[in-house]
């Protein structure tokens, strides 16, 4: 089914969605480009601070432990009972090993929201050190997997108190000095006995995530209104205004305006469907004036004395519509009813039309209906506007009122009427007739002066002597 409404709409809608649809492709490849990086960055910070945290506990571990000074915040690990000593002075000491520095290094950094360390294992003696459920799954494949397959460890973003965490954890391996703490509990060398962990809290990443779903959302807005405003000036420039042009000539054409033509200058297809279009214009026109004449032609035909009159009326009426300022369309409605002005005695006797002496009066009645004949033979004409049935029905009537069919006066007579009238009586005038020769020019001009205002409109009378004053081209 075809989409409704206008073009500029449908086009703008069809371009907007692929626009759209490819922005939020490329927006949501950049995002997740984004969130791998940022992601990225927290794993290797991740890894840094477990491999910083694994040499430490190493460099204790050597060193069979480590004594701080007793005091406060300093206490005594409460799993290893009875470590504490004195010096010579009296002061007192507390021994940390590897386990409980990397607890107090955790506490450290946990109380600056940097990250959590947490030693881990499947078989803790220390409830504390208790797995997660993610530590769980991953010392279980650190064991099936052994230490050297799965010495990078595992991570994932794990939700606690509904905050995210990176976690990433690693396996400890059991080495000569952890024997000398955990030789009871069974461990050998080269074993992987539990894990260590870090947990980054993801607030700052997810926070710099949002700005970057935000600020890639408000580019994609703008940059789809601004490819949208553009596409917009662009249709209408490159494609809606010839269109818009080609429309408006196109209904001028049907509203009789047969002087209409396409200027294009676009240099591209539609400059040329213009030209095509102004051929095919000029192709029906020419047709239509051709067939026009022929029907004008074919009354000329009856009575040779009227041979070329038609073709002389329709000059003058145009030449005098035009020093009046008459439209363009209204010219041509003009012209084709100055062609056609006479067409209704067709429907008169050869008798009456060819009758060399007067008429009596059934016979001026007779000539007098082909007015209304005319009229009614172009009833049936589509292409035939209202304006030039008009023109035909009414050429006869006169300025005075005393014409016919219907006794208009005045301004009551359309102009194309009375400027019809003048041409006709003219020509009437100055050609030989069945009854009489032709007067002379001069003549029938001062018969035109005669009756201006009366069977004439002065104005039109006027504009017929201007333009014959111009020359023979008028």
């Amino acid at each position: 089914m075809a989409l409704k409404g206008d073009l500029a709409t449908k086009f703008l809608l069809t371009i907007g969605s692929v626009v759209a649809v490819t922005l939020l492709l490329l927006f949501t490849i950049i995002a997740r480009m984004s969130e791998r990086a940022v992601v990225g960055q927290v794993d290797e910070q991740s890894r840094a601070l477990l491999e910083q945290m694994v040499i430490t506990r190493a460099w204790v571990s050597d060193r069979g432990g480590v004594y701080a000074r007793k005091g406060p915040g300093v206490k005594e690990n409460p799993y290893l009972p009875g470590t504490t000593v004195r010096d010579a002075a009296g002061r007192e000491y507390v021994f940390h090993n590897p386990a409980y520095v990397t607890r107090l290094l955790s506490e450290y950094a946990e109380r600056q929201d940097l990250y959590r360390l947490h030693l881990t294992s499947l078989k803790p003696v220390n409830p504390a050190n208790a797995a997660t459920p993610f530590e769980a799954r991953a010392l279980r494949g650190f064991e099936a997997a052994g230490f050297e397959a799965s010495k990078a460890g595992a991570a994932a973003v794990v939700v606690e108190d509904g905050k995210r965490f990176y976690q990433r954890v690693r396996p400890l391996q059991v080495e000569a000095s952890c024997l000398r703490c955990h030789a009871s509990q069974g461990y050998k060398v080269g074993e992987v006995r539990g894990g260590l962990s870090v947990s980054i809290p993801m607030a700052s990443a997810d926070a710099h995530l949002a700005r970057s779903r935000k600020t890639l959302a408000l580019a994609g807005f703008a940059i789809l209104g601004i490819v949208g405003f553009s596409l917009a000036v662009l249709v209408r420039k490159v494609v809606l205004s010839p269109v818009a042009h080609l429309h408006q000539v196109a209904s001028r054409l049907v509203a009789g305006d047969y002087s209409a033509r396409a200027s294009l200058a676009t240099g591209d297809e539609l400059e040329d469907l213009a030209r095509a279009y102004n051929a095919m214009t000029g192709h029906i026109i020419g047709s239509y004036e051709s067939m026009v004449k022929t029907l004008s032609a074919a009354l000329e035909a009856r009575d040779p004395y009227t041979a070329g009159h038609v073709e002389r009326v329709s000059r003058y009426a145009k030449a005098v519509a035009e020093e009046m300022g008459v439209d363009p369309k209204s010219v041509h409605q003009i012209v084709m009813g100055a062609i056609l002005h006479d067409i209704g005695k067709i429907g008169v006797a050869d008798a009456v039309l060819r009758k060399p002496g007067a008429l009596d009066e059934g016979e001026r009645e007779q000539m007098r209906r082909h007015a209304q004949g005319g009229k009614d033979i172009l009833a049936s004409a589509s292409d035939a506007s209202s304006e030039m049935k008009d023109f035909i029905l009414y050429h006869h009537e006169q300025f005075d009122g005393k014409g016919y069919p219907y006794g208009l006066k005045g301004m009551d007579i359309p102009l194309g009427d009375r400027i019809i009238a003048v041409a006709d009586a003219f020509d009437a005038m100055v050609t030989d007739r069945p009854y009489r020769k032709g007067l002379p020019r001069d003549t029938a001009l001062e018969e035109l002066r005669k009756c201006s205002g009366r069977q004439f409109d002065p104005r039109v009378v006027e504009a017929f002597l201007a333009v014959l004053a111009r020359g023979p081209g008028h």
